[in-house]
Order: structure tokens, then sequence, then C-alpha cells
């Protein structure tokens, strides 16, 4: 029986196996949200940056690209629907993005906790205190909490995904808290020098998680690698290690 080997194959003298078909898959870095997503000397940095580059390790026929584009949230879904962007990292769950994406693994879980200027004594200790102080509250645009806070009927401004810019909202009188996971607050208060004027609140208001989401357009090839290599990294314990060296000392949540 006569069998045709892939030309490739003959001209380089690899076995058959070796030619793996190499998938590479777009995505796009999150604005505003360190230490998930970061550009240091032109260069992306932080938890997904790092759960990237462990699933290329994982599965050495997958590729990321993207990662120092910087984009909102509304613009990543936006890629999702019409699979420019085959893969999100990091976001919360919401129907919005069930219609557009699968949702994969589990990453980590966030604690969400509210920022208050300084001078503001309040003590908020749930969300039902929240909903019956009833202020106005400050959050990143496209976040799927902005919409679970003003199920609750509370009010929302998400004009700007500038997460210091939400902060000095707050410092100027429009708006009381800033509602956001902890570990970004904290970062951002840090790199910024804002402790002296911005406190996070000690109570921890809901804990969610956070998952890899992959596009409905996204190759199936390239699904089964991107599964297989979350799989992998969830198996070994390293997913666990990579949120683990970013909630370090440096990021970890501020003395109250």
């Amino acid at each position: 029986m006569h069998i045709t080997l892939p030309l490739a194959a003959i001209l380089l003298g690899l076995p058959l196996a070796a030619q793996a078909e190499h998938y590479v898959v777009r995505t796009m870095g999150q604005e505003s949200l360190p230490p998930k997503w970061m550009l240091r000397d032109s260069r992306p940095e932080g938890l997904c940056p790092d759960i990237l580059a462990a699933m290329e390790k994982a599965e050495p026929h997958l590729k990321f690209t993207g990662q120092d584009d910087f984009r909102s949230v509304p613009q990543i879904e936006q890629g999702l629907e019409s699979g420019s962007v085959g893969a999100a990292c990091a976001l919360l769950d919401s129907e919005r993005r069930r219609k557009v994406a699968f949702m994969s693994s589990k990453l980590y879980t966030v604690r969400h906790r509210l920022a208050a200027a300084i001078g503001d004594k309040a003590s908020v200790e749930s969300i039902d205190e929240l909903v019956r102080l009833r202020p106005l509250i400050t959050t990143s645009r496209g976040a799927a909490y902005s919409d679970q806070l003003r199920v609750l009927g509370l009010e929302v401004d998400d004009s700007t995904s500038d997460n210091l810019t939400n902060l000095k909202k707050i410092l100027a009188g429009h708006g009381r808290f800033v509602y956001m996971n902890e570990l970004t607050l904290a970062w951002i208060i840090r790199e910024n020098k804002l402790s002296d004027k911005v406190r996070l609140l000690p109570a921890v208001l809901k804990e969610e998680p956070i998952f890899f989401w992959i596009s409905k357009k996204a190759d199936p090839g390239a699904m089964r690698l991107m599964n297989s290599a979350l799989q992998k990294l969830r198996a070994s314990g390293e997913l666990a290690r990579i949120y683990e060296r970013w909630s370090n000392e440096r990021a970890a949540p501020l003395p109250n």
C-alpha cells in the first residue's frame, strides 16, 4: 500500500507526529487592572500573562498573541463575539459572556471590597448594609458586578475603566465608594501612594470564582489545546502557585 507523507515531513526528515498543527490564539490585556494585567517596559506582566505562558508550556503547539494590547472589558467581549479574540483570561461569569464564549476552567477566586476616602468613617459589613445606605458607587466599565449592584437598586457610575480615576472620583466627592476586587484595589493604592488618602473597608462583601473564557468562534483544535493546558495546570497546582506569587506581601490587602 502506497502512503503519501506530507511534503514538509519528507523535506525536513521529521516524523509525522512532529507535524502536529500549531494554533495561534489572539487575546487582549485588560486595562487598568493590576496585578492581573500590567505593562512594564513595554512588556506584559501579571497574573494573566503568567497563566498564558504556563498554558503555552503545557501545550507547546499553542501560542497566544495580543497580551500587550490593553482594552476595556466591553471591547474584549466584542472581540470574543466576533471571533477576533479567541480567548479572555480571568473574567467573572456573566450572561453576556455566556452568550459569546464558553466558560472554561476556574482560575482563582476574587474577594470584593469597598474603598473610601480616608476621612469617611463608614462601616459597611455586608451587601445588605450597602443597599440600606444607598450610596453612589464607582466601578470599572464593563465589570460584571456593576449590573449585580444595579439589580439591588444601587446607583453605579461605571463610565470609565481607569480604576485610578475611579479612586480619584471618590476623593473629589463624586461617589462614596469604589467597589472592586481587593487585590487590585490594594495594588493601585500602594503603587500610586494613596494609602494616606484612601482606605479599604475591612469587610469582604462577596467572593466569586473567575474563569478562562474561549470564544464560541475559536478553532475547535485550539479549544481542545486550551482546555487541555488548563486541566494540566490545575492538576499540577500551577494555577494556584501563579495566583500565590501575585498575592504576595507586596500585593497583599492593606491593613485596616
